[in-house]
């Protein structure tokens, strides 16, 4: 059996082979909806590389071991199936110059499967999906780093980088050419830099040279009931840790000329008349409180000529992480519906457009201090509600009752999944930034 996807793309044949090579090209690739993760990869295109995935498949978890078996430089390469799902699988990347320092991107694919044509047209449909996601990202990553202005490989730091988000926005950052680290207490590689702010520790002269930080280091805030001992971990892991990050900065020679730290759309508290802005003033309860001293202690490194960014993070809707596969099941069932009333402002914003934005606050020299990362369509929690049911062709009408949250989550339910919040990203805008998937329904077509 074969398929064939074809696209043309705005860089040269050379060029897209280079961005295939790059560590993070092949996470970049994997759909959002398949449980994917990469083992091992070897370095590099060349031939006798070698790729090991751990991936979902309608028969649970497989491994899939890949090899490359041709690589033409700047024209294309293929790898074939050492072990996996498929009885046979051969795949050719092909790069097709077309003039103008353009090409156009070809996947050639031969397969078997395991019981001969049976589930044939599922598997056909599958590829036809996947592969409609992969080539719309790798346009979307040339886009992206041409429209970047002055763009320069960088040396960037993520702190909290095994998360949700910084696994993704590595994966960027790395497809796009630079060199990343993670900060992180239990290193994993050679590359990881080690800290343990609660100890006081961090491998500071691993820091030297660094041309930025990107801080999302932070203990889940809705995984559970704020108890005063919760409570007391949220701040510690954020307010606590930052206050550490930024003194160990202060003692290099030479400090990175941008941070970006993580903070939350929260700040602003809840209220359903008002629209916030950046420079709204601070909300009321304690999320707005840890929020408010998390940003005080992040903005003390502008002293060291620092340039400073405030993450005020809204909802991040990907099916990897975050929000979104909390509420797939009972949606894929037909029992999801929005939360409380429904009539509550939802500050969300897709990942795509969330590690795009943070990619372009790094080269971004004229935006500084709070950043609201929310998408520019506003809606209402019972609005999101509906458009995740239409994708998924599913009624989405059953609400869960305020009473009901607040009762079994207490203040963290009324402060993090019922306030209303009508955040506009304004900074963003003023800036530059283009989104990718600025409406729901365009992110839902994308990631489902």
């Amino acid at each position: 059996m074969k398929f064939e996807k074809r696209s043309s793309m705005p860089v040269s044949a050379q060029e897209l082979f280079n961005w295939h090579g790059r560590p993070g090209a092949f996470a970049r690739l994997c759909p959002p909806w398949q449980e994917m993760e990469v083992v091992k990869e070897d370095p590099g295109l060349a031939k006798g590389k070698r790729i090991e995935l751990k991936m979902s498949t309608p028969i649970g978890k497989r491994t899939w071991h890949a090899l490359h078996t041709e690589c033409d430089a700047g024209l294309g390469f293929t790898d074939v199936q050492e072990k996996g799902p498929f009885k046979s699988w051969k795949h050719r990347h092909r790069f097709e110059p077309t003039g103008d320092g353009q090409c156009d991107l070809v996947d050639e694919i031969e397969f078997e499967l395991p019981l001969g044509g049976l589930g044939e047209s599922v598997a056909r449909g599958e590829l036809e999906k996947g592969f409609a996601y992969r080539h719309w990202i790798t346009r979307r990553d040339q886009v992206l780093r041409q429209s970047i202005p002055r763009f320069e490989t960088l040396k960037v730091a993520i702190v909290g980088g095994s998360g949700f988000l910084g696994t993704q926005l590595r994966a960027l950052l790395e497809a796009q050419g630079h060199d990343v680290f993670i900060v992180t207490r239990n290193k994993r590689s050679e590359s990881d830099i080690r800290w343990d702010p609660a100890a006081g520790e961090i491998e500071l002269a691993r820091l030297e040279g660094l041309d930025a930080v990107v801080h999302l280091a932070g203990e889940n805030l809705t995984s559970g009931r704020w108890t005063e001992e919760r409570k007391k971990r949220l701040w510690s892991s954020r307010v606590d840790a930052t206050t550490f990050l930024v003194e160990a900065l202060g003692r290099l020679e030479r400090p990175p000329s941008v941070l970006l730290s993580g903070s939350g759309i929260g700040i602003y508290g809840s209220d359903p008349e008002a629209v916030f802005s950046e420079d709204s003033p601070r909300g009321e309860g304690f999320l707005a409180e840890l929020c408010e001293a998390w940003e005080a202690a992040a903005a003390r490194a502008e002293s060291l000529d620092t340039r400073v960014c405030l993450l005020r993070t809204g909802v991040v809707i990907d099916p990897r992480g975050g929000a979104l596969p909390k509420m797939l099941p009972a949606f894929r069932l037909g029992a999801g519906g929005p939360l409380g009333s429904g009539e509550q402002w939802f500050p969300w914003i897709g990942l795509e457009d969330w590690i795009g934005a943070v990619n372009w606050l790094l080269f971004a020299k004229n935006a500084s201090g709070p950043v609201n990362l929310v998408a520019p369509q506003v809606v209402r929690q019972k609005d999101f509600a509906r458009a995740l049911g239409q994708a998924l062709k599913r009624p989405a009408f059953l609400p869960a009752p305020r009473f009901a949250l607040s009762a079994l989550l207490g203040e963290m339910a009324d402060e993090a999944l019922l306030s209303s919040i009508h955040a506009k990203p304004g900074v963003l805008e003023s800036v530059g930034y283009s989104f990718v998937l600025p409406d729901l329904r365009a992110l839902f077509s994308k990631v489902i």
